[in-house]
């Protein structure tokens, strides 16, 4: 997705799972480069990658090769999640505790977002759905994740074997009452674009998904907004040098 970089240039490569969440931190990321003079930018790197690498990372194997060569200083993961624990609501972002200086990036993050609520604690990732409540309580109990996604283990497991930062964070897009059809996967391609089509024939056929993917549709643009901010906020850490 992303224009490559020369071999010797420093790279803060930020990876996203869709479409949806690639956009809004592409234009987080030009927003900021925009703004920003080169005078009082970090110097940890010289270049912020974003790319998308899929559901389940199941692009990664095309991305990750093309940063062999580069001088990658940090990876994060940035996208939405569902939550697993009752006191994540809508729009929350949580710090895997797992990230590199997770607890002073949450506490500058805490600083820098008004009301906005910060959370740190485990993310777990799961090859499949977590769809309705009852999952979820089950799976929060197991694993006493805060939240749940499809891709952190992937990326973290890349910088690890490259010996470089890594940062999971997610904002939350459906509460831990909340259930997520698990048909909505069909309606999306790996990169998480959907396919009007099959997103039509659906909900044709199954008129009764229509107010659940309307309030997604909703709580994914307040969650989105939130992903947002907390990655200027990210970026405006320093991390990962902070």
């Amino acid at each position: 997705m992303d224009t490559m970089t020369a071999c010797d240039a420093k790279v803060l490569l930020i990876l996203t799972a869709i479409k949806t969440e690639y956009s809004a931190v592409k234009q987080v990321v030009d927003q900021w480069l925009a703004d920003t003079p080169p005078a009082i930018r970090t110097d940890h790197y010289d270049h912020m990658a974003v790319e998308v690498i899929g559901i389940r990372a199941k692009l990664s194997r095309h991305v990750f090769p093309n940063y062999a060569h580069s001088r990658v200083v940090g990876v994060i993961t940035a996208g939405l999640a569902g939550a697993l624990s009752p006191e994540l609501n809508t729009g929350d972002v949580v710090i895997d505790s797992s990230s590199t200086n997770a607890s002073a990036l949450a506490e500058f993050m805490d600083n820098m977002s008004g009301r906005k609520r910060v959370f740190v604690g485990p993310i777990h990732t799961s090859r499949n759905v977590v769809a309705t409540p009852r999952e979820k309580k089950q799976l929060f109990a197991e694993s006493q994740a805060l939240a749940v996604e499809m891709e952190n283990s992937y990326t973290r497991e890349f910088a690890l074997r490259r010996k470089i930062p890594w940062l999971g964070i997610r904002s939350i897009s459906d509460t831990a009452f909340e259930s997520v059809p698990a048909e909505v996967m069909k309606f999306v391609d790996s990169s998480g674009k959907v396919k009007p089509w099959d997103l039509t024939k659906g909900l044709a056929r199954h008129p009764g998904l229509i107010p659940a993917v309307v309030r997604l549709g909703k709580h994914t643009q307040v969650a989105t907004k939130n992903l947002s901010d907390a990655l200027a906020a990210i970026i405006r850490s320093g991390w990962p040098s902070n």
